[in-house]
């Protein structure tokens, strides 16, 4: 099916909107991807901008270049040139315009020489002029057609369905694409999307073809880096907020910093803020963004335009709560003196208490930036969320990405009304129902594909997080079909009654990591229990020296994450003791490296959850697991670690801990993994259970949804009712279709 992506109205014309609507209805069951304003740079640097490019797998990419011309605003065609009447313009080249922007995205498909058969490119080009308010017989009698030979042109006539699927293919045959494979397809639309940013430089080829460095060269050599969902998200543009929901492991931040990018791209004059919580993400989220930047315009952003900060700060470093707080001439708090002034444990609470000071003192929040986009949303306190909004020019791009089962500290799921409350009038200030863009661009989005973590990987994580299979009981819930999917699964059987048998499983569609098919369903996650803590550690780092040795791995792929919080800096030090006596070297983030450096090339990296989010590794190890529901008050946070440390792996996960609780705790674990197609458990009383995964508020969007998806399949079968052209044409211009 056709992917139609709108990055932003802009100073869209009424030209680009009409052909636009009837691409929609002409292409929609095509394999491909139609973007309105794709920027394409060429190698001099200039920018490139299509109105609207076609990616069609059968027929080539297309460049239309759309006019509001009427006929008596054109004098004369000479050559290129165009010559107007009471036009902006006395003159344009939309030709020479429409080759630059085709030659610019042909350049992108030529590095590749997986994409070229001897001499000739795989991937053809076309280019058109739309003109949606000429006739081709009003093109005919004024003169002009004699002039127009060399091109082709889009009428008002050609925009009923079949009329412009007909005219999109009137090429000529040396024009014409020739069948490419599925490998290619997919390649031409990784490139586009800029996948080769995030392609890792492939690993050299294992002596030993039965290591783990062997089979995650194979899967590294298969995977695709950005889908077409990702990418749809990542250059559309909102005209106000817009919430990312998406488990771990979906791309999230691949999203937002691609997004990022694109803003200050399309829109170098903005002020744009990207912010996060786990201060050992800020290389990754600046390299990332510096690398999607680079693909795209061949030289950096600009750094004074846009700016990655931490939420907090520190004394030699910006953050957002200091940058805001030092603009209204108030002395920023230190994270430390906040603690001694407020009476609130929680991090996440001593940061919102300090923006609470900003927000209730007599100053008016300065509108400093043009879009903040804020990542690990789900960590962040509501009068965070307050302050960047209030900190926004309209119209308040406030873009978060989250994930609730990633929480480590709050138990609530809160509604966009909790978090900014209402204006005077009682409206929400922020709604985040329906969409922007007249259809184009949703206010809320769900990205539900994981592609970092194994499918029986996610599963134990989500499973266990949950408690679905939990002696003693559930620990959290998903009550509707809707909120399972969302999360991507599938409801097998059964019913949501309270004790109730329900069975769940998760499509490898939703999961497509091979490494699962490679290694088996049940060996990409192992436990392991111990006496006490110091074997524990001295079976960790012998099995860390298997991995460098035998396995072939490097030392910067392994991860350890303790989930003893207390004793973590002893036990930590411990096992980097114990490396080094394997001659295996080690770090600590904030110890050894500064705390926003979380690996180091030729190092094992050491940690506790919080440094670790965000992160991943190929093999990740996590000792100290009998601290899950060590503390019953606490036992939704400390299962929401258990998931967040799980999730940090690309491929293996180990878990290690002591005595009777992690042989109960592992025993648990081993039944999840018992089915590889499904999994079922004893739906709770929502009277037992801690927190509900669900809201109304996400039910809602649901329900809007399906009733649009609907109402459009209702309509496109009534439309191919009517036999007249012209008849349906009126209908369609009637009804205003415009998503």
């Amino acid at each position: 099916m056709m992917q139609f992506v709108w990055s932003d109205s802009g100073d869209t014309s009424i030209a680009e909107e009409e052909i636009w609507k009837y691409l929609k209805m002409a292409l929609l069951s095509d394999d491909g991807i139609c973007y309105h304003r794709f920027p394409i740079f060429s190698t001099d640097r200039s920018r490139r901008e299509p109105d609207i490019l076609i990616v069609h797998r059968q027929w080539g990419v297309y460049v239309i270049d759309c006019k509001g011309y009427r006929v008596d605003d054109i004098e004369s065609i000479q050559g290129k040139t165009w010559n107007l009447r009471n036009w902006k313009s006395a003159k344009e080249e939309p030709i020479s315009e429409a080759e630059d922007q085709m030659y610019a995205v042909l350049g992108k498909f030529k590095t590749d020489s997986r994409l070229r058969q001897g001499r000739r490119d795989l991937i053809q080009g076309h280019i058109f002029i739309g003109l949606p308010n000429i006739t081709e017989s009003q093109w005919r009698g004024s003169g002009l057609s004699s002039a127009s030979t060399q091109f082709n042109i889009i009428f008002s006539d050609d925009l009923e369905p079949d009329a412009l699927r007909a005219k999109l293919q009137e090429i000529s045959e040396e024009e014409k694409q020739s069948p490419i494979t599925d490998e290619q397809w997919q390649l031409a639309l990784s490139i586009l999307q800029g996948g080769p940013v995030l392609r890792r430089q492939l690993r050299p080829e294992a002596s030993n073809p039965n290591s783990k460095a062997a089979m995650l060269r194979e899967v590294e050599q298969q995977m695709l880096s950005i889908d077409r969902e990702q990418s749809k998200l990542a250059i559309q543009i909102p005209e106000g907020p817009q919430r990312i929901r998406g488990l771990s492991g979906s791309g999230k931040t691949v999203v937002m910093c691609m997004k990022a990018a694109w803003m200050h791209l399309r829109f170098p004059n903005w002020e744009i803020v990207y912010t996060f919580y786990t201060r050992s993400l800020y290389g990754m989220i600046r390299t990332l963004i510096t690398r999607f930047y680079r693909y795209w315009a061949d030289e950096d952003p600009d750094w004074d335009k846009i700016h990655v900060l931490h939420a907090w700060g520190a004394k030699d470093t910006s953050g957002l709560y200091r940058l805001v707080a030092e603009k209204m001439q108030r002395s920023p708090r230190s994270y430390y003196e906040a603690m001694n002034t407020f009476s609130f444990i929680k991090p996440n609470e001593i940061l919102g208490k300090c923006c609470e000071e900003l927000l209730e003192s007599s100053l008016k929040i300065p509108e400093l930036f043009d879009a903040i986009l804020i990542d690990e949303g789900q960590d962040f306190h509501f009068s965070f969320y307050r302050l960047c909004y209030n900190a926004l020019r309209k119209p308040k791009r406030l873009i978060w990405a989250y994930d609730e089962v990633q929480s480590l500290e709050a138990l609530a799921i809160p509604t966009a009304i909790e978090i900014f409350g209402i204006d005077p009038k009682g409206m929400p200030l922020v709604n985040l129902e329906g969409t922007y863009s007249n259809g184009e661009v949703e206010k809320d989005v769900i990205l539900y594909r994981c592609y970092r973590t194994p499918r029986p990987v996610l599963v134990v994580a989500h499973a266990f997080g949950m408690g679905l299979l939990r002696p003693e009981g559930v620990v959290q819930f998903i009550y509707t079909t809707g909120g399972w999917e969302d999360i991507g699964y599938e409801v097998v059987s059964g019913s949501f009654q309270p004790g109730q048998q329900l069975t769940i499983r998760r499509p490898q569609a939703n999961s497509p990591h091979i490494l699962e098919k490679l290694v088996g369903y049940k060996d990409l996650v192992q436990c392991k229990v111990f006496s006490d803590r110091n074997s524990e550690l001295a079976w960790v780092a012998e099995q860390i020296s298997v991995n460098i040795q035998q396995d072939e791995l490097s030392p910067e792929e392994i991860l350890v994450i303790t989930l003893d919080y207390g004793n973590s800096k002893t036990d930590l030090w411990q096992l980097k003791q114990m490396l080094t006596e394997r001659n295996i070297q080690a770090i600590r983030p904030g110890y050894e490296t500064p705390r926003d450096v979380f690996q180091q090339k030729g190092s094992v990296t050491l940690t506790n959850i919080f440094p670790a989010k965000g992160n991943e590794a190929s093999v990740v190890y996590i000792v100290g697991f009998e601290q899950v529901g060590f503390n019953p008050r606490l036992i939704v946070q400390e299962r929401n670690q258990a998931f967040t440390a799980i999730t940090r792996t690309r491929g293996w996960c180990i878990l290690t801990g002591i005595g009777k609780t992690a042989e109960v705790l592992f025993t648990e674990i081993e039944k999840i993994l018992q089915d590889p197609e499904k999994i079922t458990f004893t739906v709770p009383d929502p009277k037992t259970i801690q927190r509900n995964l669900d809201s109304l508020e996400y039910e809602r969007r649901r329900n809007r949804i399906k009733k649009a998806n609907d109402l459009a399949s209702e309509l496109r079968r009534l439309l191919a009712e009517i036999d007249d052209p012209e008849e349906r044409r009126k209908i369609i211009e009637r009804l205003k279709i415009s998503g």
